[in-house]
């Protein structure tokens, strides 16, 4: 600091004072942007965790569907000579009359067909008038009920859990055998 020896001493005190004051104003406005910083890292890291979050679910939700749509192509699937309550399952799900629904490793690899669980229940009526509107001839056709239901948990793999559950009509001719 250079001195002027022509000013009086009391200016010298105020110059030095008021270069102190700016330097705290300057440190307490320092110290609020960095708070503000944070702050907003913070909150987007955490817009960011969320979204992950959502886009797994959504990721999972669709895995799921696909697999009941998988399911529902496959008439081997849907057995229309079984009776009501008649269950046909996935290999990894107990207390089903059958176990012969499959996945096509295509949609779900192998290492992952475990997590998904598929139950396929014939529901009551065993037959009834094929509905309005499906473009057929209603005499000619009964209609066989079941409920698909199909789970996945890909949560130990960060994939989040999703369950599904859809009805199926399947067409029936007139006269043949149902039952």
């Amino acid at each position: 600091m250079i001195l002027n020896v022509n000013k009086p001493k009391g200016q010298l005190n105020a110059i030095s004072a008021s270069r102190g004051s700016v330097l705290i104003i300057s440190l307490v406005f320092l110290v609020i942007l960095t708070l503000a910083a944070t702050t907003t890292m913070r909150t987007s890291t955490m817009e960011m965790r969320m979204a992950g979050n959502e886009e797994a679910r959504i990721s999972t939700l669709e895995m799921t569907q696909s697999i009941v749509d998988e399911v529902i192509g496959e008439p081997s699937n849907l057995v229309v000579s079984g009776d009501v309550g008649y269950v046909n399952c996935t290999a990894n799900v107990s207390g089903c009359d059958d176990t012969s629904v499959t996945i096509d490793t295509n949609l779900l690899p192998a290492a992952n067909a475990s997590r998904a669980q598929v139950v396929v229940e014939r529901i009551a009526p065993a037959l009834a008038p094929a509905p309005r509107g499906i473009n057929s001839s209603a005499d000619a056709f009964l209609a066989a009920r079941f409920e698909v239901d199909a789970s996945y948990d890909g949560t130990s793999a960060n994939e989040g859990q999703a369950g599904v559950v859809q009805g199926v009509i399947v067409l029936v001719p007139v006269g043949a055998q149902s039952n």
